[in-house]
C-alpha cells in the first residue's frame, strides 16, 4: 500500500477512535466496517504495522493488537514477518460482502434524488432537465404508419431497434467520428450504460480509475460490482493527462471513468491536446476508457471538443450518449458507442437485465434525432439564460460563494467560505432547499465545503432557492458563532 493509499485509508476510517473502550479494539472496528463497506476487498493488502502506527499516531502495539482481533475473528490472514491482508476466503467476510452487496444502494443519493419530493420544496439537487416545452407534438407523436410498424414487431431488440442505431451512428459521423451501427447499442438511459459497463468490464476487488469529483450514480455502479475505486483530481480542464498516466500505472485499473467535457459536478471541460493524450494512454495500455458525454451537447458558446474516440479510433475507447439531458429525462433513451467487438458482450449482458429498452420510446428516439439541431438549440437557449440567472444571483446575495462559471452543462459547482457542506444542508433543508453536498460526489469523502446546484429551474425559482439559501446560511453562521462562544465559554 503506498503512501497515497495510505492517505485515503485514513481519511476513510474516519473517526474510527471516537467513543468508550480500547484503541485497539476501535481501530480493529473501523477497518471492519470497512471490509463490510466492499472499501477494503478480499486479498487487499493493509498496511504494515508500522506504517499504519506512524499514519494514525498510534503505538505499534496498538495496530498489532487491533491486527491481531481481526485475524481471532477470520477477517484478515496474517504471515509473520510478511503481510496482513482481507481474508478471501474466510466465512465471515463472504458474508459480510454478501450482506454489503444486498445493501449496496442503500447509502446512494439516487433514490432519495430521483424520489417525489414536497412541492413546496426548491429542488437543487435533481440533475434531469424538464421537458421542453417548445417541443411540439410533431416531435414525439409517432404517424400511425409508425405506430402500426412498432406494434407489428414482435422483437427485442436487445442491441436497440436498427432505425436507432443508425441514427446515432450517423449522428456521430456527422460531428466526425466515424461511426458503423454496428458500433452501437442503445440502452434504457445513460446509466444503465455505465451499469453495463461495469458488468462487462469488472470483476469484485477489480480498480476503477474516476475523477474526484465525479458523478455518483457511476460511483455507485461501480461499488455494486465490487470494485475498488482509485482517483485523479478533477479540475476546471478537467482529468490531467500526465497524472492520469501515474495514477494508471500506480493502481493498474481495469477501467477508467471520465467525464471531459461539462463533467458532473465541476462543470470542467478537458482541452483538446489533452484528450489525445488522454486517446494515446488507452491505445498504448488496452485499458478501456468510458467517457461519459451525457452533457457533451449542452456548450452554450460554440461547440464542445470531440470525444475522446475522435483522437484514437482503434482505442477501446467507450462513448456513452443520452437524450435525456437534451430532449426528455422520460424518454430514458441512451446508449453506447464503442469497438465491434465489445457491442455483442453488452448486449448479452443487457438481456439479462431488462431484455431490450422499449421500443416504442425508441421509436420516438428516431424522430428526435431527425430533428436533434432544433431541439439542442431550444435547450441550449433555454440554460443559457437559466446559467446567468443563477450567477448573478449568488454574486449578488452571497458574494462569498466562489465558482466558476462553466460554458455549458447543468451545474455551478459551488465553494462555500467556511464550514461543512454536510451540515449547512441540513439546515438549508429547514428553510425550504435540497442541495446536494459536495462529498456525494467523492469517493474519498472529499471536498467537505462544495455544494453543487443546477440551474434547471425557471427565473422565479431559481431566485426563491437563492433567498432560501441566504437564509440558510444566515441560520449555519449563527449557529457556528453560538458554538464557538460556548466552547470558549466552557474553557
Amino acid at each position: 500500500m503506498g503512501s497515497r493509499d495510505l492517505v485515503v485509508l485514513e481519511r476513510q476510517l474516519g473517526r474510527w477512535s471516537a467513543g468508550t473502550g480500547a484503541l485497539y479494539q476501535k481501530l480493529a472496528t473501523g477497518l471492519m466496517r470497512l471490509i463490510r463497506e466492499g472499501v477494503l476487498v478480499p486479498g487487499a493488502r493493509l498496511p504494515s504495522e508500522r506504517r499504519l502506527a506512524e499514519a494514525l499516531t498510534l503505538s505499534r502495539t496498538t495496530v498489532v493488537a487491533a491486527y491481531d482481533s481481526l485475524h481471532e475473528a477470520g477477517w484478515v490472514d496474517r504471515r509473520a514477518g510478511s503481510s496482513t491482508s482481507v481474508s478471501p476466503t474466510s466465512p465471515v467476510v463472504l458474508a459480510a460482502r454478501a450482506a454489503a452487496r444486498a445493501t449496496a444502494l442503500v447509502s446512494s443519493p439516487l433514490l432519495d434524488l430521483l424520489a417525489d419530493k414536497d412541492h413546496g420544496l426548491v429542488d437543487f439537487a435533481l440533475g434531469a432537465p424538464l421537458p421542453l416545452a417548445s417541443l411540439a407534438l410533431d416531435d414525439l407523436e409517432l404517424s400511425r404508419a409508425e405506430y402500426v410498424t412498432a406494434m407489428a414487431d414482435g422483437h427485442y431488440h436487445p442491441l436497440g431497434l436498427p432505425a436507432l442505431r443508425e441514427a446515432i451512428a450517423a449522428s456521430y459521423t456527422a460531428a466526425g467520428l466515424e461511426t458503423d451501427a454496428r458500433q452501437v447499442l442503445v440502452t434504457t438511459g445513460a446509466q444503465q450504460a455505465i451499469n453495463l459497463c461495469a458488468m462487462a468490464y469488472l470483476q469484485r476487488g477489480d480498480t476503477v480509475l474516476v475523477e474526484d469529483p465525479t458523478y455518483f450514480g457511476a460511483l455507485d455502479a461501480f461499488r455494486l460490482a465490487g470494485a475498488r475505486l482509485a482517483s485523479v483530481p478533477a479540475g476546471p480542464r478537467g482529468a490531467d493527462p500526465t497524472l492520469l498516466r501515474t495514477r494508471t500505472v500506480a493502481s493498474a485499473p481495469r477501467l477508467i471513468y471520465l467525464s471531459p467535457t461539462f463533467q458532473n459536478p465541476t462543470g470542467g471541460v478537458m482541452p483538446p491536446a489533452a484528450r489525445e493524450r488522454v486517446a494515446a494512454l488507452a491505445r498504448e495500455t488496452g485499458v478501456p476508457v468510458v467517457e461519459d458525454a451525457t452533457l457533451a451537447d449542452l456548450a452554450f458558446d460554440g461547440a464542445a471538443p470531440k470525444p475522446l474516440a475522435a483522437y484514437a479510433s482503434e482505442a477501446p475507447i467507450i462513448t456513452i450518449g443520452s437524450l435525456s439531458k437534451v430532449a426528455w429525462p422520460g424518454l430514458r433513451i441512451g446508449w453506447v458507442r464503442g469497438p465491434i467487438s465489445l457491442i455483442p458482450t453488452l448486449a448479452r449482458v443487457k438481456s439479462v437485465m431488462d431484455l431490450g429498452s422499449p421500443s416504442l420510446t425508441q421509436a420516438v428516439a428516431v424522430r428526435l434525432l431527425a430533428r436533434f439541431e432544433r431541439i439542442r438549440t431550444l435547450r441550449r437557449e433555454q440554460l443559457r439564460p437559466r446559467r446567468d440567472t443563477l450567477v448573478r444571483l449568488l454574486r449578488r446575495v452571497l458574494p462569498e460563494w466562489r465558482f466558476t462559471v462553466p460554458a455549458g452543462g447543468l451545474f455551478l459547482w459551488v465553494e462555500l467560505p467556511s464550514g461543512d457542506a454536510q451540515e449547512f444542508a441540513q439546515v438549508a433543508l429547514g428553510r425550504g432547499v435540497v442541495i446536494v453536498p459536495g462529498t456525494v460526489f467523492s469517493h474519498e469523502g472529499q471536498y467537505e465545503r462544495f455544494v453543487r446546484l443546477p440551474f434547471l429551474a425557471e427565473p422565479e425559482v431559481l431566485e426563491a432557492g437563492v433567498e432560501r439559501l441566504r437564509a440558510a446560511w444566515e441560520d449555519y453562521r449563527a449557529a457556528g458563532a453560538r458554538r464557538a462562544a460556548a466552547a470558549v465559554a466552557m474553557v
